[in-house]
């Protein structure tokens, strides 16, 4: 994979994502476009460039194009509506040097190759979104990005009770786009707010509806779930990368220095599988304890530990025993770091039986929004019920995720802050106040 910057100003990025595969010597590559929105301090997929209202007709114009150039129109009007690669066959979509949008489909979703439609900018210039009309300035005048955007809007606000699938705020117009409505409802609608609300203002109207502005899997609009492992790298942790890869899914992983400085071959080999690390401490102390030395010997002193053999430093720490205190709170935001703990404690430690852990998630699963379990990855108990529990979660219809996908579209973790489960809700709890 490889990126580059497409869009800049000091309210916009804009990253184009190109992933290379390789298969029985043949080279495919894919698409797809991230745009970070600073004055929501949110990125967005790419759909988010055309407004709610402008959707059905950019639809039209990008049928009529993919007829022009003799492609299948109704293999790329049905991509254009899917989630963008690598999890669907929607396009990226980037702003050429005329102002107009370039609409690149990945392999298999119109033809075998890489396939591109262009939407001139005369036709696509009224359908943008106000974000539409900042990413196209940024494209074709950028300019640098300093962090400081020229003003700023909300654009999440975490509810207090679960929140319905339609209240994603990736399926409702940007706050500010003057376009569209503004929505500033939260999530986690009140019990009188009707069910059958529609979450997005033109679907049904007079075309097809706007996609969701959600990158990858939207954890509100979908059942999800993290399953979190903590104190490896051990000696059967490979078993459960199997079991996720088997089924698609994903976990995280709080790896512990003595555990990484055993096994660096191992945690090098859940990174290259493409699951999140998170550090988990160098021995294990109650960080709640420990003087301001220690604990930059056993936080700051992982995260490096961790980047010498992965080549990044982890964004997440879990405190042992889930105890952490403001000063553990100061190094770990120093060293870049969020603070995560737990909604399930399967206590597969206390236990130490299979169906005993399997029965605590399938139990507790269905009790929170956004759940983070936590799991063991060093005991052969816990790794023998990963199999199991990944299987009938998936096959139950949750989402597998790491942490950091959960919140990835309600906002994201700020650092030095204690969370025990995905972002859409208010975090409150004992050492979680997000």
């Amino acid at each position: 994979m490889s990126t580059s910057y497409v869009a800049a100003s000091a309210d916009v990025i804009g990253v184009l994502v190109k992933a290379t595969t390789t298969k029985a010597g043949k080279e495919t590559t894919a698409l797809t476009s991230l745009w970070y929105n600073a004055q929501l301090s949110q990125t967005f997929s790419p759909s988010v460039l055309i407004s709610w209202p402008g959707w059905a007709d950019f639809a039209k114009a990008v049928g009529k194009a993919a007829s022009d150039a003799s492609l299948d129109k109704a293999k790329v009007l049905k991509a254009l509506q899917d989630t963008p690669a690598p999890y669907g066959t929607g396009p990226a979509i980037a702003f050429d040097t005329a102002g107009g949008v370039v609409v690149n489909f990945p392999p298999g979703a119109v033809k075998a190759e890489p396939t591109e439609v262009r939407v001139p900018k005369k036709t696509v210039t009224p359908l943008l979104s106000d974000f539409g009309v900042l990413a196209e300035g940024a494209s074709n005048h950028p300019s640098a990005f300093s962090g400081t955007p020229t003003t700023t809007l909300t654009w999440w606000k975490p509810g207090q009770n679960k929140p319905r699938p339609s209240g994603s705020p990736n399926l409702r117009p940007l706050p500010g786009d003057s376009t569209g409505p503004v929505t500033t409802q939260s999530a986690a609608p009140s019990a009188s707010a009707s069910p059958s609300a529609s979450p997005s203002p033109s679907a049904g109207a007079s075309g097809p509806e706007h996609p969701s502005t959600a990158i990858g899997i939207d954890c509100v609009a979908n059942k999800a779930v993290a399953l979190t492992y903590d104190d490896g790298p051990g000696p059967e942790t490979a078993t459960v990368l199997a079991a996720l890869e088997k089924h698609k899914g994903a976990a995280t992983f709080f790896e512990m220095g003595n555990s990484i400085d055993a096994y660096p071959k191992t945690t090098v080999l859940v990174a290259a599988s493409g699951y999140e690390i998170g550090s988990h401490t160098v021995t294990h102390p109650d960080l709640a304890t420990l003087g301001s030395e220690r604990l930059k010997q056993e936080i700051t002193g992982n995260s490096a530990r961790i980047k010498k053999l992965i080549g990044r430093s982890p964004l997440l720490l879990r405190p042992p025993y889930g105890s952490h205190n403001e000063a553990a709170d100061e190094v770990a935001s120093a060293d870049g770091m969020a603070i995560v703990n737990w909604s399930v404690d399967t206590e597969d430690w206390k236990t130490k039986s299979t169906s005993a852990t399997e029965q605590k998630v399938f139990n507790d699963v269905k009790i929170y929004t956004e759940p983070i379990i936590l799991m063991h990855d060093i005991h052969d108990f816990t790794v023998a019920a990963a199999g199991p529990i990944i299987e009938k979660l998936t096959a139950e219809g949750y989402k597998l995720v790491t942490v950091s996908e959960m919140t990835l579209n309600t906002g994201g973790f700020r650092t030095g802050h204690g969370y025990c489960r995905g972002t859409s809700l208010v975090q409150d709890g004992y050492l979680c106040k997000g």
